[in-house]
């Protein structure tokens, strides 16, 4: 390709010029990404893999973006080439940074982390040479960026450069994506294991696509077909292998888990389930108990795994290494029979294959409806622990119930609290009266607290229920424009309404008792282990949880997750990290801000959500 002395500027040299600009920067940018990328293993599939995302991915946006600034500045167009290479710089800038801080503490730079390492660098545990280091990269990138400016208004690129650099964008960009979701689908490693160490990348998945297409493929994507070998994992869980102790729990109880969908942590009383409530009299109860999400996968996640939902990605990228954690391991390792009866697809949302591999999973039920279906799915339930009090042997079982899960299904009969409509989100805004769809909500959970009453009396009636550990749970609380802010349903804030849940736990060998000290579901493996497992390993090597009833231990962040985003609570105070920004409120009221953590907090936080990377 030549380049020659570029006559007087028009429209479409004035474009074209911006272009080039992006393309003289490609090197930069792609050299911090491919930092970012050291230590992994470069298998063919891999680089192609990679190679499509940093030349799509990367590029794509960044073209729009800069097509639209472009625009704008018609008016002005001989701005246009500056203001394109001031956006470069800023991007530059960033990956180069990012780059650096993922090499040393294994985090992404995300606006929450960036406001702090500008107010208060050194409460973080930075020195000040650090911000040294990053003044003098900041000057050396407006240099490169004032060198390519300067280059770029010498060269006169062919005309064909600008649909060139488009299609070889959006060619990179779908085929990187489709490549994705075959791997994600297959739990292909070579693929998948790229995901944690990228910024900001939050690769396309699609359960069904993947299914109808994969075998259009030109390569072999078998399942498992790539297990990352230990030394190029993005993840070191458990840090060392866990110890036991047989002796210190010779014969470990059984394990229940029952899961009611959006259980909001207020709809726990003598009113709307009263068989829970029958059971907490004589359980532990945690009246301030976390979720690790507003969604599901994150909530679920933080209950069998006990880390943070910020390692989410990572796991599901060494998911066949792994294998499963340790609280599911430890229950297989000591011959339990395991099944699991979940209407939110387990499969699809790769819940089975992280943590539940191996384990006998039933997802389809019978019934027209879903009221129905949750009543299939709790007669299964009932055969298996009558199975098991005839075989004698320890299992677990859990049951996931769904018809608490917005649209809040229950037959015409348990309409009692009126009035009760279905929510319709076209018409809803901050000054929407909740009551009449908290009402359906209540209703539901209400339905669905019969079948847990018919769980809890089945395990009494085989006389199972002093031998077994019994957990009401769920994945997630549910929102009702509580706050007035115009929230509804999850995966929307992490206030209260959506974060809180209830959390019952009936143990064979402790009477019952109200806890008021905040927990989370990260701490319901590490109790479980300790306790009655004979888990003699320090929780902090395979989570990131602490005793169930430590009252007197020091506060601490907790995190949450939703699908792209996430948040850390500190106290009253909900910081949300959003994909280009952060938003600051009251855990109580998402219209009141929030304020700023402590400096210890923050260091522990990072150190928490860093612990099992590499």
């Amino acid at each position: 390709m030549k380049f020659r002395l570029q006559p007087p500027a028009d429209l479409g040299t004035t474009y074209t010029r911006t272009l080039m600009i992006v393309l003289l920067n490609l090197p930069l940018v792609w050299g911090c990404l491919l930092w970012d990328l050291r230590g992994v293993d470069a298998a063919a599939l891999t680089a192609a893999y990679g190679a499509a995302v940093l030349a799509g991915w990367y590029v794509l946006p960044l073209l729009v973006v800069l097509g639209a600034v472009f625009l704008l500045l018609l008016p002005v167009r001989r701005a246009a080439a500056t203001t394109t290479a001031l956006v470069m710089a800023v991007y530059a800038y960033y990956l180069l940074l990012d780059a650096v801080a993922y090499g040393i503490i294994r985090i992404h730079i995300d606006f929450f982390w960036l406001e702090y390492l500008v107010r208060d660098f050194a409460g973080l545990g930075l020195p000040t040479s650090s911000v040294v280091t990053a003044g003098v990269a900041l000057v050396l990138v407006l240099l490169v960026e004032f060198g390519i400016l300067r280059l770029s208004g010498r060269l006169r690129p062919p005309r064909r450069l600008a649909p060139l650099i488009w299609a070889a964008a959006v060619l990179a960009m779908t085929a990187s994506q489709v490549l994705h979701i075959v791997a994600y689908q297959k739990n292909d490693g070579r693929v998948t294991v790229l995901t944690p160490h990228l910024p900001f990348y939050v690769p396309f998945t699609s359960h069904r696509n993947a299914d109808r297409y994969s075998d259009l493929l030109p390569f072999a994507m078998d399942e498992d077909a790539a297990v990352l070998a230990e030394s190029t994992a993005s993840l070191t869980y458990p840090l060392a292998p866990p110890a036991f102790d047989p002796a210190a729990a010779p014969s470990p109880p059984n394990l229940v888990v029952i899961l009611l969908e959006s259980w909001r942590f207020d709809a726990m009383d003598a009113d709307v389930t009263p068989n829970i409530h029958r059971l907490s009299l004589e359980s532990s109860v945690f009246t301030q108990n976390l979720s690790t999400g507003n969604q599901t996968t994150a909530g679920i996640f933080g209950i069998f795994y006990s880390l943070h939902p910020t390692y989410w990605a990572a796991v599901k990228a060494n998911s066949a290494r792994l294998d499963n954690p340790v609280l599911v391991d430890a229950l297989t390792g000591r011959g339990y029979a395991c099944a699991l009866y979940a209407r939110s697809k387990f499969g699809r949302h790769k819940i089975q294959d992280t943590m539940f591999r191996g384990l006998e999973l039933h997802e389809d039920f019978a019934g027209k409806n879903v009221p129905e279906m949750d009543v299939d799915l709790t007669e299964g339930f009932l055969g298996f622990l009558r199975e098991q009090a005839a075989r004698g042997g320890p299992f677990f079982g859990l049951a996931f119930y769904k018809s608490s899960h917005y649209d809040y299904c229950y037959p015409p009969e348990y309409e009692i609290d009126r009035p009760a409509k279905d929510i319709n989100m076209a018409f809803m805004n901050a000054g929407t009266d909740p009551t009449p769809y908290l009402n359906d909500y209540r209703n539901a959970v209400r339905y669905t607290d019969t079948m847990v009453g018919r769980v809890i009396d089945e395990l009494r009636a085989l006389d199972l229920l002093d031998k077994t550990i019994v957990i009401v749970t769920t994945d997630h609380g549910e929102a009702f424009n509580d706050d007035r802010a115009n929230f509804w349903g999850h995966g929307t804030n992490y206030t209260k309404f959506e974060v809180q849940v209830p959390l019952i736990i009936r143990f064979p060998d402790r009477g019952p008792g109200v806890y008021t000290h905040r927990t989370s579901l990260v701490d319901i493996a590490p109790t479980l282990l300790t306790r009655y497992f004979g888990c003699t390993s320090d929780p902090r090597t395979y989570s990131n949880g602490r005793d169930l009833f430590d009252a007197s231990a020091a506060p601490r962040a907790h995190v949450a997750a939703s699908y792209v985003n996430h948040a850390f609570i500190f106290g009253q105070d909900v910081h949300e990290i959003l994909p280009l920004s952060t938003r600051k409120y009251r855990f109580d009221d998402a219209k009141a801000a929030g304020g700023d953590p402590p400096s210890e907090l923050l260091r522990s936080v990072m150190e928490e959500i860093n612990r099992f990377y590499k």
